[in-house]
């Protein structure tokens, strides 16, 4: 199914539900509302040794939650309103029960319209059938899935990046799989991502393309440092961005932008990207996670989002209770005051635009403006968002 294909689906389903986000907005701002979007990071166990990332360090198969544990946590009607799921780790596709998994998580939670699920690919016999069968599950419950295998350089660039051996042949034997599998369900959408940093800068144009080259839609990251999310706050000191990086990014991601839909998440994405790098690194872009998100943890930790401390154990105690706590309600205050204002994440920031009805036709309309005429960048600049 092609991208603009795709994409038109799921906007005509977001669409439908316009009018309940915006009375969704209004209320967030006078009292707590339930989440829509969740994160599951079902294992810290990885395939990949990654430079920029410590998962793989932290994975314990003994520690994580089993479906068993899982499915108790999740019947309950707290997360009736969840609409956009991602699934990642560590290696999603190291868990043998992932099908099952989607399938428990499409009985929980009857409003979800799109699953993504985010894969290294790096062991094709495994991942192949596993994301096979998850593909044909979620076309016939009429679910969007969208599966993206990471590729951070090409050739032996990823295989340094990655630090496995063949990396590169074992993800191009997943990424030529699932483009054949796309062809056959309009559900699903498939693409591969690739995180930029140091040291795979000069390779950026050679991934992009090796990705035109085989018509695969593509999704450039902006390297950021998050405990929650990918345990590599440690590593900030030695791989985060310096002048070179940031001005090689920026200008490429307003490339990016001049390429791309204004109806993109990605277009969206990037232009705040070289936002957040003109102005300082202060954040422009919307988040769902302020106010209707969560993260979920392996071993049951629950998050308000990659920012945030653990506020409890889903093991343990309710979800519900846990999310609308009121010490853990005041911790949410404190990142949106003290951390969302230099936020890189670009967790679901499409979803987040297009639940603020204003913030996104403005974005339309910059995103026009610096498409037509990238030297307008600068002065078209938003101001942050408080």
């Amino acid at each position: 199914m092609s991208k603009n294909a795709f994409t038109l689906r799921y906007l005509t389903r977001a669409a439908a539900g316009v009018p309940r986000d915006l009375a969704s907005s209004v209320v967030s701002r006078l009292t707590p509302i339930k989440p829509t979007v969740l994160i599951y990071n079902c294992t810290w166990v990885c395939d990949a040794r990654c430079e920029m990332c410590n998962n793989w360090k932290h994975g314990d198969r003994k520690s994580d939650m089993t479906l068993a544990q899982l499915e108790p946590a999740m019947s309950h009607p707290f997360w009736g309103h969840i609409e956009n799921l991602n699934i990642s780790g560590g290696e999603p596709t190291t868990r043998n029960d992932l099908p099952e998994m989607v399938e428990l998580f499409e009985r929980h939670l009857p409003r979800m319209r799109k699953i993504g699920i985010n894969t290294t690919g790096l062991t094709p016999r495994r991942a192949i059938p596993m994301l096979t069968r998850i593909v044909t599950f979620c076309a016939e419950h009429d679910l969007l899935l969208s599966v993206r295998v990471s590729l951070d350089g090409i050739g032996d660039i990823h295989n340094q990046v990655r630090q496995v051996e063949r990396g590169f042949d074992k993800a191009s034997e997943t990424i030529h799989a699932m483009q054949a599998l796309a062809e056959e369900h309009p559900n699903f959408q498939f693409g591969i991502a690739s995180t930029i940093f140091a040291s795979n800068l000069e390779d950026a144009q050679n991934i992009l393309a090796w990705a035109r080259a085989r018509k695969l839609d593509i999704v450039f990251n902006m390297l950021r440092f998050t405990d929650a999310m990918l345990n590599n706050k440690d590593l900030e000191a030695t791989v985060g961005f310096h002048e070179r990086e940031e001005q090689f990014m920026r200008s490429f991601f307003l490339d990016r932008v001049q390429e791309e839909s204004v109806f993109s998440g990605q277009a969206f994405m990037y232009l705040h990207y070289a936002d957040m790098i003109s102005n300082g690194y202060k954040r422009t872009m919307p988040c769902p996670f302020r106010s209707q998100g969560l993260l979920l943890n392996p071993y049951g930790d629950l998050h308000y989002c990659e920012n945030s401390k653990a506020i409890g154990n889903v093991l343990t105690t309710p979800a519900g209770q846990l999310y609308f706590g009121a010490d853990n309600l005041a911790h949410r205050e404190e990142i949106k005051h003290d951390v969302c204002p230099t936020c890189l994440s670009p967790c679901q920031v499409n979803v987040g635009a297009m639940k603020q009805f204003v913030p996104y036709a403005k974005f339309l309309l910059r995103a026009y403006q610096v498409k037509h005429d990238p030297s307008r960048h600068l002065e078209t600049l938003p101001t942050p968002q408080p």
